[in-house]
């Protein structure tokens, strides 16, 4: 079971890796020094007094890349919880992932994609200039995932 759970992190963290490298594209500067006056249309971002948008830099900011990790991690964490609750007799409370944990291997392929899903998700709006948005959806995905981390862990420590 392990070794499903080494891959299935390091699929997610490649996808992580692959999708930051794309987002250097496409950067064009206008004032640095304009003062923002309303949102740029369609965006979370500020457009100058011209209509242009007030350039920023691309990184991101810091919660952004360490929510992309601790999604992987609470993804890695729920699989491993999952897994090892279902082989102690628990059963899956999910009709979804129901049939899917009949194999540990779809199980884990399914768990990654859902992650890379989220991760991908962010970095799409991070890109269209949503970046508000690009990091709330990251929170409330691991706050939902600390959610069901911590069910899972009580229902595989009443089972122990």
């Amino acid at each position: 079971m392990w070794k499903y759970l080494a891959a299935a992190i390091a699929a997610v963290m490649m996808t992580v890796s692959s999708a930051s490298a794309q987002d250097v594209q496409g950067i064009t500067k206008t004032s640095l020094f304009a003062a923002p006056t309303s949102l740029a249309p369609g965006t979370d971002e500020p457009e100058n007094v011209s209509g242009r948008r007030q350039f920023r830099p691309h990184h991101r900011p810091w919660p952004l890349p360490i929510l992309y990790g601790s999604s992987a991690f609470l993804n890695a964490y729920d699989a491993y919880l999952t897994l090892t609750g279902l082989e102690a007799g628990a059963s899956e409370a999910n009709p979804f992932m129901k049939p899917i944990t009949q194999s540990p291997a779809a199980f884990i392929a399914v768990k990654a994609g859902l992650t890379a899903a989220s991760i991908v998700g962010a970095e799409q709006l991070w890109k269209d200039h949503h970046r508000k948005s690009a990091v709330a959806v990251m929170v409330l995905s691991n706050a939902i995932m600390v959610a069901i981390a911590a069910q899972n862990t009580s229902v595989v420590q009443r089972i122990k």
